[in-house]
C-alpha cells in the first residue's frame, strides 16, 4: 500500500473511532453519579424522567456505535476492494457517462443495502421501545422507494455534470457554481415539490391559533404566503416547527404534534423561526455554504488529479478517482465541524432573543423548551465536547439561561 493510500485509510479510521469515542465519553458523562438534571429543568423534568431519557441515550448510543463500525469496515471494504471491481464491472458498459451513472448507481444500492437494516431497527425497535415510532411498514417501504427513486432523478443529471467537468484539468469553479445554483433551487422546489411526497400539508384548524400566529407576522413585518400543518404524526410522535422555502415557495409549518402545546408556546417557536429570516440567517447560510461547497471542491479537485496521476488505487476512470477524492476530503470534513456548529448555535441563540423580545417575554419559549426536553427524551447533560462536534444547536439548558439573562 503506498503512502498516500495509507493516509487515505487513517482519516477514514481515525474520523470513525473519534466519534465513537465522543460518542461513548458522552455516554459515560451522562450516565455518571454526578450527572444530574441541571436546575433550570428541575421544574419540568423529574427524576424518572431523566432515567429514562439517559436510557433512551445509551441505547441509541450503543446502537449508533455498532452502526459506525459497519458502516467504516463498508467503507474500507470499498476503498480497498469494491471501487475497483465496480470500475471493471461497468468499464464496458457504453460511454463515460453511463458508466459513471451505473458505478454511483452500484455504489448508492450498496450503501443503501447496508444502512436499511440500521434504519429498521433504529425505527421499529429503539423508537418504538420510547413511544415514538408511529410509521407502519408500508409507509416505510413507500418512504424508501420514493427515496430511492428521488435520489436517482436527482443525482443521474448531477453525475452526468460531474462527468462532463472532469474532463478539464481545473473544475472545482465551475462545479462550486452549479452545486451552489442547485442548493438554491432545491430550496425553492423542495417544500412545494419534494417535501409533499412524504407528508401531507393541510391549512391550520384552529382558526383562533391561525390568527394569532397572522398577528405574529404582522408585527414582525414578514410576510409568509402559507401557513400549514404537516402530518408527522404518521411517523413520529416527535414535535417541531419550521419556515421553509425562498419567495413565494416559503410557508410556515407546525408539526401536528406540536400543536398540544398552548397558543403561547406554539407563538413562541413559530416567533424563533421568525428571527432565522428577520437576522437574514438563509442569506448567511447560503454564503457559508458557498464558501464551503467551494472550498470543498477545491480540495477535491486537488486530491482528484493527484490521485488520477499516481495511479493510487489501481483504477482508471475520472468517475472512480472522483469518488475516491470526496470521500477522501468529505472524512477531513468532518475535523472542522465544530467550527459549523458554533456559527449555528450562535444563529440560534440569536433567534431566540428574537422570539423573546416579539413576545415581550421568555418565559413561553422557555416553556416550550423545556416540553420538548421531557416530550423528546432529549439529554439535557450532554458533555461539553460532544456539543461541539454534534450540537447544531445549544443545549436547552444553554438556551434557557441565556433566555433567563436576557434584558426585555
Amino acid at each position: 500500500m503506498n503512502t498516500f493510500a495509507i493516509i487515505f485509510v487513517t482519516v477514514i479510521v481515525t474520523r470513525t473511532l473519534w466519534d465513537i469515542l465522543l460518542d461513548w465519553l458522552n455516554l459515560r458523562y451522562t450516565l455518571s453519579p454526578t450527572s444530574t438534571v441541571p436546575e433550570v429543568l428541575k421544574d419540568k423534568l423529574t427524576m424518572e424522567d431523566f432515567a429514562k431519557a439517559k436510557s433512551y441515550l445509551k441505547d441509541r448510543t450503543y446502537f449508533g456505535i455498532l452502526s459506525k463500525l459497519v458502516s467504516l469496515a463498508v467503507d474500507l471494504v470499498l476503498i480497498l476492494k469494491i471501487f475497483p471491481l465496480l470500475e471493471n464491472l461497468v468499464s464496458s458498459k457504453g460511454s463515460v457517462m453511463l458508466q459513471a451513472i451505473l458505478f454511483f448507481a452500484l455504489y448508492y444500492l450498496i450503501a443503501k443495502i447496508v444502512d436499511l437494516p440500521f434504519r429498521v431497527y433504529s425505527i421499529f425497535v429503539i423508537e418504538q421501545k420510547y413511544g415514538f415510532n408511529t410509521t407502519t411498514p408500508r409507509l416505510f417501504v413507500r418512504d424508501e422507494i420514493v427515496s430511492t427513486l428521488l435520489t436517482a432523478a436527482i443525482g443521474f443529471p448531477i453525475i452526468a455534470i460531474v462527468v462532463l467537468l472532469l474532463k478539464y484539468p481545473v473544475w472545482w469553479w465551475q462545479l462550486s457554481i452549479i452545486a451552489i445554483l442547485f442548493v438554491v433551487f432545491f430550496s425553492f422546489i423542495q417544500p412545494i415539490l419534494i417535501a409533499p411526497l412524504f407528508y401531507k400539508f393541510t391549512k391550520l384548524e384552529d382558526e383562533e391559533l391561525e390568527k394569532k400566529i397572522n398577528q405574529i407576522l404582522e408585527k414582525a413585518k414578514i410576510k409568509i404566503p402559507n401557513i400549514f400543518k404537516m402530518d408527522a404524526s404518521k411517523r413520529t410522535k416527535k414535535q417541531n416547527a419550521y419556515v421553509t422555502g425562498i419567495g413565494k415557495s416559503r410557508r410556515l409549518v407546525l408539526f401536528d404534534t406540536i400543536l398540544s402545546y398552548s397558543h403561547e408556546e406554539i407563538l413562541a417557536v413559530v416567533a424563533h423561526e421568525l428571527g432565522h429570516h428577520v437576522r437574514r440567517h438563509l442569506p448567511k447560510l447560503i454564503i457559508l455554504n458557498a464558501l464551503f461547497i467551494a472550498f470543498v471542491l477545491y480540495l477535491t479537485n486537488w486530491t482528484y488529479s493527484f490521485i488520477n496521476s499516481a495511479k493510487i488505487f489501481g483504477v482508471s476512470q475520472p468517475y472512480t478517482n472522483f469518488a475516491y477524492a470526496f470521500m477522501f476530503i468529505s472524512s477531513l470534513m468532518f475535523f472542522i465541524e465544530p467550527l459549523i456548529n458554533l456559527f449555528s448555535r450562535k444563529m440560534e441563540y440569536e433567534a431566540d432573543e428574537y422570539s423573546a423580545k416579539l413576545l415581550g417575554t421568555p418565559e413561553p419559549l422557555i416553556s416550550s423548551l423545556k416540553r420538548l426536553v421531557k416530550e423528546n427524551l432529549s439529554n439535557p447533560n450532554p458533555m461539553p465536547l460532544y456539543k461541539a462536534w454534534h450540537y447544531s444547536h445549544p443545549a436547552p439548558e444553554e438556551r434557557i439561561k441565556h433566555l433567563l439573562e436576557m434584558k426585555i
